[in-house]
């Protein structure tokens, strides 16, 4: 009735003819209509539902295992057919009916592994809900199932950092690599490469071997693996290398300022040797990804650790800061993350390197002179590009 009603004002108004309205009118009935549950349905299946459940907890501990599955198992079912019914009628969340579903599989896991004194500790629960909402993924491609993957999956990391295989850590990779692969949305595709990073940096725990340079040697590969394998991905996974390499930076930053003691074990051969892969990277990245070329100067860090006054690593640092910064705003590109990851350099220098010389005025002097410098290169170079404009 309200469409009827506003068709016969938008006629008498002239927007549209009596023919039009007609179309209009016949479009909108051949439309299938919502199916929406009546409200006292809805309030039984919920008295309904805490009925059972109050059984159920109020028998729980006095019930055998097998039935204790069982009921869980049909829970699981039920709420999948809700889910599909709800899908296919067109009522209700059917996303919902199914994570729903999906945690009914995850406690019914757990009664499992209770039932045969297994280690709930285990990365086994991680991992079958890890396949589960991934298989969830790709077969509904909807993003809350990828967000439970990643949830489960990186879970699985992190239960298995002492206990992990190498041929755990094959499927893992594999498995990861795989939903990077066959990714198409944002999401997911972030979710499936940070678990492939987390993968890399597991490697060399799996491997045992003692290296302070594995998140490096990590983001490297990974490089590689965007340049020639993942081609059409890379402008989705730009920003996540360009923040992983800010963040590992920041870390040998921050961890070389505090501490002199970490990195006494260091293998010269195996810094030169990162030398080595920052130039290649940096070869590699012109030709191929430029963005990332700024990652190059991570392999510089290996030998720059061997400085005990750490002012090589903060040069570094500071160079890269103002380097992307000043390329960027010279090709127009955004300026944020350069200026996020600069002002984080200057606090980590601040307050790990230089807080115990400073007072607090030359502090704040030799914040000034950086926020006043910064103005007067962005002043120089808006100032130039206007010339040139004009």
């Amino acid at each position: 009735m309200a469409l009827k009603e506003k068709l016969s004002l938008w006629q008498q108004e002239g927007f549209i003819d009596q023919s039009t309205a007609e179309k209009i009118l016949a479009f909108e009935q051949r439309q299938e209509k919502p199916n929406r549950l009546p409200l006292l349905l809805i309030i039984g299946l919920v008295f309904f539902s805490l009925a059972v459940f109050s059984f159920i907890a109020a028998n729980w501990q006095v019930m055998p295992a097998a039935i204790k599955i069982g009921l869980i198992l049909l829970l699981m079912w039920l709420f999948y057919g809700f889910g599909h019914l709800s899908d296919r009628k067109n009522f209700g969340w059917p996303h919902v009916f199914r994570l729903i579903g999906l945690a009914m599989f995850g406690a019914a896991m757990i009664v499992a592994v209770q039932a045969f004194h297994l280690s709930l500790s285990s990365s086994l629960i991680g991992w079958a809900l890890y396949l589960a909402a991934m298989a969830h993924y790709f077969y509904w491609r909807h993003l809350a199932y990828a967000a439970v993957a990643f949830i489960f999956g990186l879970q699985v990391l992190l239960s298995s950092v002492l206990t992990m295989g190498w041929m755990e850590w094959l499927v893992y990779a594999a498995v990861s690599l795989g939903w990077l692969y066959f990714s198409k949305d944002k999401l997911p595709i972030a979710f499936s490469w940070l678990l492939l990073f987390g993968s890399g940096l597991m490697l060399f725990a799996v491997a045992d071997y003692e290296s302070r340079l594995w998140p490096i040697w990590t983001l490297f590969v990974l490089v590689g693996l965007l340049a020639f394998v993942f081609p059409e991905k890379r402008k989705i996974l730009q920003p996540l290398y360009l923040l992983a390499g800010g963040a590992v930076s920041l870390g040998y930053l921050a961890v070389r300022g505090s501490s002199l003691s970490v990195f006494k074990d260091l293998n010269l051969w195996e810094s030169v040797l990162l030398l080595f892969a920052g130039i290649a990277i940096l070869a590699l990245c012109y030709f191929r990804i430029r963005p990332l070329i700024w990652l190059a100067a991570l392999g510089a860090i290996g030998l720059s650790l061997y400085d005990s006054s750490a002012i090589g690593l903060a040069v570094l640092a500071e160079a890269v800061a103002l380097g992307y910064l000043v390329v960027n705003h010279r090709q127009n590109q955004p300026l944020s993350l350069g200026f996020v990851y600069f002002i984080l350099v200057q606090v980590v220098l601040y307050f790990i390197f230089a807080w115990q010389r400073l007072d607090m005025s030359l502090f704040f002097l030799v914040g000034a002179l950086l926020l006043f410098a910064l103005s007067g290169i962005a002043w120089w170079f808006n100032r130039k590009k206007a010339r040139a404009a004009s």
